[in-house]
């Protein structure tokens, strides 16, 4: 059987990608870290090459199931939106849902 491994993430890389995992774009993304946009962009793009990643959303996946990134930071700020702030939630977090869902499906017909 043969394993993945997957190349440790800087640290910069994975605070960029724990961003992206909490919802935040590019530019917020880029603003929390005090860097350009363009650094951001660099940083995801080495995080899903290393990743082995097509997207945000399956290098977040692939980050929290081999513990590059913490998932309990994660579900805290999620967890922490209110119903009145709901639609303040990104691309992202409806794209994770829908996914979750999707595969919550396949286990059920399986």
């Amino acid at each position: 059987m043969h394993t993945t491994q997957y190349r440790p993430l800087a640290p910069r890389q994975a605070e960029a990608l724990t961003h992206r995992a909490q919802g935040l774009s590019n530019r917020e993304t880029a603003q929390a870290m005090r860097c350009s946009v363009t650094n951001v962009t660099n940083l995801l793009a080495e995080c899903f090459y290393k990743l082995h990643a097509r997207n945000s959303t399956d290098a977040v996946a692939k980050a929290v199931k081999h513990g590059l990134i913490q998932f309990i930071l994660i579900l805290t700020v999620i967890g922490g939106i209110s119903a009145d702030q709901e639609q303040l939630r990104t691309r992202f977090q409806r794209r994770l849902n829908s996914q979750t869902l999707r595969i919550r499906n396949r286990e059920n017909l399986a």
